[in-house]
Parts: structure tokens; C-alpha cells; sequence
């Protein structure tokens, strides 16, 4: 038996939700926290067990003896844990910004967790396990997803853990079950689509489901604050502009049912406006970003027009949406 690969040292759990801890293998263990123990009796491949929602506090730790070994994790804190999801602009770094560099900063209170990705170029684009924020790093990360938890932690003066989960160039059906959409009655044909869905370069990932079960299956369930959503540049055909906002809809509804939470608090970036991409589709695509915070509850949009750039697909200025993101994640966790 052993722990699932996202708990490891460094890590963040979310405050006033039970602490879920989970893993592997068949057998009986013992699994302590915060001076409780649970004992689990496994005669499946997964097993689970849940203590008590916490307030922030820290540090912690978490000892697991196993049949045949024990694992001991340290310095855990309870915060506040938010997954940044979506595609290029999600994973555009800071160093790629223009960021002021006073905003590059160690803290050792925000925690970042990369999950693996089918690219393995990427320099920062997977980690072995929780890693504690250090500048010296910092232009490697999601610039959305540092520059948003490290306001949060720093203002707060709380434990914020950041979950990365994007690929650029990513299409929304690859981050829902295989046949989701065609269950919706959802059936553009290709040719209609993006190109970015026939783009060989893209293969890897722009295939139904493929970042669903390869990607976000390496953090469900675990417990989360919010999710931020960062995605739509590669789904902008018209026919698909129509479409994107019963999509969203179907992809938060599956997400929260996954980390088992119906409430979970959802913020969609609106995507910004793009000269070289203006048209009809790509318009279609930030109405749907707007309707869908009309559409489900506990989701908010966030503009992003009026504070980044027009004129390339890749805002530079991050910083300033970061804020708003801020203070649209804060809103949920007063």
C-alpha cells in the first residue's frame, strides 16, 4: 500500500473541508494526523479515509504505516488550495511577462504542485511533489496561477497551496470524459472545428478525454478551495463559439462531482481580445465566458480585455489580471 503521488511533504490542505487523504494498494494501515488516527482495512486497489475540516493552522504532519513500510510527511499546513487550469495562458511563465520584478518572491507559506504533462520539455512542468515558493524559481511558473495564490497567501497571511494543471493549445473536450459531448447531442463535424484540433503538432493531447484521464486524474479528489480556468483560444470556430458555454457547464458539473463537491467555486477568465484572432468565433467564445457565471452558481467570470493586450494571443500583462482573479477567488473563502 502507499500514498497517492500528490501527498508528499510541503503540502496544503483546505481549510472547512475534511482533510481527504488516499492512496494505493490492498491491505490494512494506520494513517495519522493533527493527533487523530484512522485505521483502513483496503480489499480494493484505492482506498480513502477522511478526517475532521480543520482552520488554518500548521504545521502538521502525516504518518502512514503501511503492512510492509511507513511514510512520514512533514511541514502540512491547513489554507487554502486552488487549482489553475486551462490551456497557453495558463501556462504562460513570468519570466515571459512583464511583470515588475518586486513581484518575484520567495514565501514560504505558498506551495506549488505541478501535475505531470505529456510535454516533458518544460522545465517546471512537473515536480516531485509540493515544492515551498522560492524566487529563485519563479520565472518558470504559471505567471496566473503565482502571481494570484502568492497575493492570496500574502495577504491573508495564509498557507495557499497552487495546483498547475494546463496545456497549451488545448481543446475543452479534451478535459471531460471521452463522449461527453456527443451525449449532449454535441457533434460538430472537424472541419468546422479550430484548426488547433487537426494540428498534428497537438496530436498528443487534443484527443476526447485525453487530459481528463492523463492530467486531472492525477489530483482527483483532492480537497479544493476553487478552481480558476484559463482556456477557449483553441476552440474558436463559430460553430464551436455556440456551443463553448454548455460545454463549460458540462465540464465544472463533472469536475465537481470528481472532487466531490457540488459547490465547488469555480472562476472563469474571460479570454482577452486578440487583433490577429478577431472574429465572430472568437467573440462567441468570451460571450459563453460571460453567460456561464448566469448559467451555474458559485462561478465567476473575470474580465480581462480592459488590463492586457489586444494585439498577441499571449497578454504579457498578467499581473493586473492576476489581481482581479484574486479578488474573485478571495470572495469565495471570506
Amino acid at each position: 500500500m502507499k500514498l497517492s503521488k500528490i501527498f508528499t511533504s510541503h503540502m496544503v490542505f483546505s481549510r472547512n473541508i475534511p482533510v481527504r487523504i488516499y492512496g494505493e494498494g490492498i491491505g490494512k494501515a494506520e494513517i495519522h494526523f493533527a493527533g487523530q488516527k484512522k485505521t483502513v482495512l483496503s480489499d480494493e486497489n484505492s482506498w480513502m479515509v477522511e478526517f475532521p475540516a480543520m482552520e488554518y493552522g500548521g504545521p502538521y504532519s502525516i504518518t502512514a504505516v503501511f503492512e510492509d513500510n511507513t511514510e512520514i510527511l512533514h511541514d502540512i499546513y491547513i489554507g487554502e488550495v486552488f487549482l489553475f487550469a486551462g490551456q497557453s495562458n495558463m501556462q504562460f511563465k513570468m519570466k515571459t511577462t512583464n511583470t515588475p520584478m518586486e513581484l518575484y518572491n520567495s514565501n514560504d507559506k505558498l506551495r506549488i504542485y505541478s501535475t505531470d504533462r505529456i510535454e516533458t520539455n518544460d522545465y517546471y512542468g512537473s515536480c516531485d511533489g509540493w515544492v515551498v515558493c522560492d524566487k529563485e524559481y519563479v520565472g518558470e511558473l504559471s505567471a496566473i496561477a503565482y502571481l494570484t495564490g502568492n497575493e492570496i497567501s500574502k495577504s491573508k497571511d495564509i498557507a495557499v497551496g497552487v495546483i498547475t494543471c494546463y496545456q497549451g493549445a488545448s481543446v475543452i473536450e479534451s478535459w471531460v470524459p471521452e463522449n461527453t459531448f456527443e451525449k449532449m447531442n454535441i457533434c460538430i463535424p472537424v472541419e468546422k472545428k479550430f484548426e488547433d484540433h487537426v494540428n498534428e503538432e497537438f496530436s498528443g493531447w487534443n484527443r476526447e478525454g485525453v487530459l481528463y484521464s492523463f492530467a486531472l486524474s492525477q489530483v482527483i479528489p483532492f480537497p479544493l478551495s476553487a478552481v480558476v480556468w484559463y482556456q477557449g483560444e483553441s476552440d474558436a470556430s463559430e460553430e464551436e463559439g455556440r456551443v463553448y458555454c454548455d460545454e463549460l457547464c458540462a465540464l465544472i458539473n463533472i469536475w465537481r462531482k470528481d472532487f466531490l463537491n457540488e459547490e465547488l467555486p469555480f472562476v472563469v477568465i474571460q479570454i482577452a481580445d486578440c487583433i490577429s484572432r478577431a472574429g465572430e468565433g472568437w467573440s462567441l467564445i468570451q460571450k459563453a465566458q460571460m453567460e456561464v457565471q448566469s448559467k451555474l452558481p458559485y462561478v465567476k467570470t473575470v474580465i480581462s480585455a480592459d488590463v492586457c493586450e489586444n494585439d498577441e494571443i499571449h497578454p504579457k500583462t498578467k499581473h493586473k489580471l492576476a489581481q482581479r482573479v484574486s479578488e474573485a477567488v478571495s470572495g469565495y473563502i471570506n
